[in-house]
């Protein structure tokens, strides 16, 4: 039976608190595997971090090199494809048919259409007219915001998770 331990700062890790809860296939309504419960200790464990990789080597990372690691995401999740086709059916319930059209590789092409996207929008500036009749530059600079959290629903969550990660990765957060 599986074992889903949370993934923190590079390491799995079980839940400090040593709650778990079945995680059962809806399809069958048989338990598939165990997860490891987070509490507020897993999470201030994740947020501190994501900090720190923000201002670490994350947050430091020219833009093209952050968008060939998000390519190679969407490439690492291709060269597994059956797995992750099988923990998705597992875990959703949902025929092969439909999660290989759709889930696992709009899911991984949403890291390259994203990486893409964000590589490719130019930064804005304009002038605006001012009383003095000098005028003022106005621009926007691109900057992360700091530390995301996603809750992703049970029905597409690897697709859907990759529509918030995605972006907010390309844009520097963590």
């Amino acid at each position: 039976m599986q074992e889903i331990r949370h993934f923190i700062n590079g390491e799995f890790s079980g839940s400090t608190s040593g709650k778990t809860f079945a995680n059962i296939n809806p399809a069958t309504n048989q338990q598939i595997g165990v997860v490891h419960e987070a509490g507020k200790p897993e999470v201030d464990q994740a947020v501190a971090a994501a900090r720190a990789a923000l201002t670490g080597p994350w947050g430091k990372m020219p833009v093209e090199e952050r968008m060939a690691l998000l390519h190679k995401v969407a490439d690492g999740i291709n060269a597994r494809f059956d797995e992750f086709l099988e923990a998705e059916c597992l875990d959703t319930g949902k025929p092969k048919s439909l999660a290989s059209h759709i889930d696992i590789p709009r899911g991984a092409a949403n890291f390259k259409v994203f990486a893409d996207l964000f590589k490719n929008v130019p930064t804005e500036s304009f002038m605006l007219d001012t009383p003095d009749g000098k005028g003022a530059l106005n621009y926007a600079i691109r900057k992360p915001k700091g530390v995301i959290a996603v809750i992703s629903p049970w029905n597409l969550p690897l697709l859907l998770m990759t529509w918030k990660v995605g972006p907010a990765l390309a844009c520097g957060n963590t």
